[in-house]
C-alpha cells in the first residue's frame, strides 16, 4: 500500500472507521515505513491532548447542575404528590358531609369493679386489674370490692360510601373541690372521612361502620362530631337518659 493511500486513511483509522482487512494493511505499511508511523503518532498525540477549554466547560457544569437540581426537585415533587393522594385516598383528608353519615345509640348501665393483684411488680408496687360486665371474669365478684355502676353509652355509625376512617379527640373537664378532684367530665370529638379500603383492612365485610362509645358519661359531657358542612354536638347525659335501657 502507498504512502499517500496510507495517509489519507489514517484520519478515519484512527476513529476506528475502517474495514478489518483495511486496519491490517495499514498497520503493516505502519510497521515498516517510518514515516508513515511517524505521522499517525503525531495524529494520535493530538487528539490526546484535545482540551475544551474553562470558559467553555463553565456553561456546561451549570446546565449540569441545573438539570441535577430539576431532576432531584422532579423526584420529591412526584414522592410528595404521591404521599399527598395516599393520604386524601386511604386516610382522609375532608371529613363526610352530614346527610352521608347515620347512626344509632344504645345506652345502658355496666356494672364494673377494680380488684388488685396479690403479688407486687418489679417496682415494688400493687397493678390493679378493671372488670366490667363484659369480661368474662367478672363473676365472682371478689369480697370487698367497690362494684361502681356505669352509665354507658355507645354510637354506631353507618357511612353511604365503600368505607370509612375515624379520628378522635378527647378533652375533660376537672371538678375540684376544697377536697380535690371532685370529678372527670369528657368532652369527645371525632372526624369520620370517606376513603377507600386498603387491602390489609381487618374491619370485614362492612368497612363503612364505625362504633364509639364511653364507658362512664356524667352531667356535662359531650360528644361533637365534625362534619364536611357543620359540627353537631350532643349533650351525652340527656342522651343518655333518653335511651338508657336498666
Amino acid at each position: 500500500m502507498k504512502c499517500n493511500i496510507v495517509k489519507d486513511l489514517l484520519p478515519l483509522y484512527c476513529d476506528k472507521l475502517t474495514s478489518q482487512d483495511s486496519n491490517e494493511e495499514i498497520e503493516k505499511h505502519l510497521h515498516e515505513c517510518g514515516e508513515c508511523n511517524a505521522v499517525y503518532e503525531s495524529m494520535k498525540q493530538k487528539e490526546d491532548d484535545i482540551k475544551v477549554p474553562d470558559k467553555d466547560l463553565k456553561p456546561l457544569k451549570k446546565v449540569k447542575k441545573r438539570t441535577k437540581l430539576k431532576v432531584i426537585g422532579a423526584v420529591f415533587g412526584t414522592i410528595a404528590v404521591l404521599a399527598a393522594v395516599f393520604v386524601f385516598v386511604f386516610v382522609g383528608v375532608i371529613p363526610i358531609s352530614s346527610d352521608k353519615l347515620h347512626y344509632t345509640v344504645e345506652a345502658k348501665e355496666l356494672k364494673s369493679y377494680i380488684v388488685k393483684n396479690d403479688a407486687p411488680n418489679e417496682a415494688g408496687g400493687y397493678e390493679c386489674e378493671y372488670r366490667s360486665e363484659f369480661n368474662d371474669n367478672f363473676y365472682p365478684i371478689p369480697d370487698g370490692v367497690d362494684v361502681k355502676t356505669e352509665k354507658m353509652i355507645n354510637f354506631e355509625f353507618y357511612g353511604d360510601c365503600s368505607c370509612i376512617n375515624e379520628r378522635g379527640d378527647s378533652k375533660y373537664e376537672y371538678i375540684v373541690t376544697d377536697e380535690g378532684i371532685n370529678d372527670i367530665i369528657g368532652h369527645y370529638h371525632i372526624w369520620i372521612y370517606p376513603v377507600m379500603k386498603l387491602p390489609f383492612d381487618e374491619r370485614g365485610k362492612h368497612p363503612n361502620q364505625y362504633s364509639w362509645g364511653a364507658n362512664d358519661v356524667k352531667e356535662g359531657s359531650t360528644l361533637t362530631i365534625h362534619y364536611r358542612d357543620k359540627t353537631e354536638t350532643f349533650d351525652l347525659w340527656e342522651l343518655y337518659q333518653e335511651n338508657v335501657e336498666k
